[in-house]
């Protein structure tokens, strides 16, 4: 292991994500510790702290590479259509939306302990999420609420922002239920099946409420 001065501050910050990412492989975040990492690349606590500002900012970095995989792994809200019928536009904001579901759960299952973490790590009260981490945040809805916005012309944007947290909601929770395998269903796995669903009875309801505004 190299000793302290034989990297950069990137290259510590590089290898710290790293080494979480790897650990999150196999064992979730609470069986990490700032004591821990820091023994495993040789360097003290003091100096992560220096390098990320805190422990918890150092799992918000983790995090950020998280969410950027995800965003990888999410296939295009291509809002193209051959036929740019009302009908056509229905069903192809259907289809966009449940491939965005179906690669979420996908995702969830493939990288488990890293999307736990995405959502069990707090930062302190006093401190506000930083804007590379928000903005992160704010292009994964966007997806969203560009779909819902073509689906329904009429609504507001405040109306496709709601919509669109309240879709991902849903979709979250069947995904906490399929991995803890607390779905209560007669299926081995209806975790698709229960999106497919949520995204046929959802999109169907929303376009036809502005449809008739």
């Amino acid at each position: 292991m190299a000793r302290r001065k034989d990297h950069t501050h990137e290259q510590i910050r590089s290898l710290a994500i790293e080494a979480v990412l790897a650990h999150l492989q196999q064992a979730p975040a609470s069986d990490m510790s700032l004591r821990k990492l820091a023994q495993q690349l040789g360097y003290s606590p003091g100096t992560l702290i220096n390098v990320f500002g805190s422990y918890d900012l150092l799992l918000l970095s983790v995090n950020a590479h998280t969410l950027d995989q995800l965003a990888a792994h999410l296939p295009s809200a291509d809002l193209a259509s051959t036929e740019p019928t009302e009908l056509a536009t229905l069903e192809h904001t259907h289809l966009r939306l449940l491939a965005l579901a179906s690669a979420y759960l996908d995702f969830a299952r493939q990288h488990r302990y890293q999307w736990q973490l995405l959502f069990d790590h707090r930062l302190p009260e006093d401190e506000a999420l930083p804007v590379w981490q928000q903005q992160r945040i704010s292009d994964l809805f966007a997806q969203l609420e560009a779909l819902l916005a073509a689906c329904s012309p009429r609504a507001s944007a405040g109306e496709c922002q709601r919509a669109a947290r309240t879709l991902w909601a849903s979709v979250h929770g069947i995904c906490v239920l399929s991995l803890s395998e607390k779905l209560f269903t007669s299926e081995v796995d209806d975790g698709p099946a229960m999106l497919a669903s949520l995204i046929q009875h959802y999109i169907s309801a929303w376009h036809q409420a502005h449809k008739e505004c």
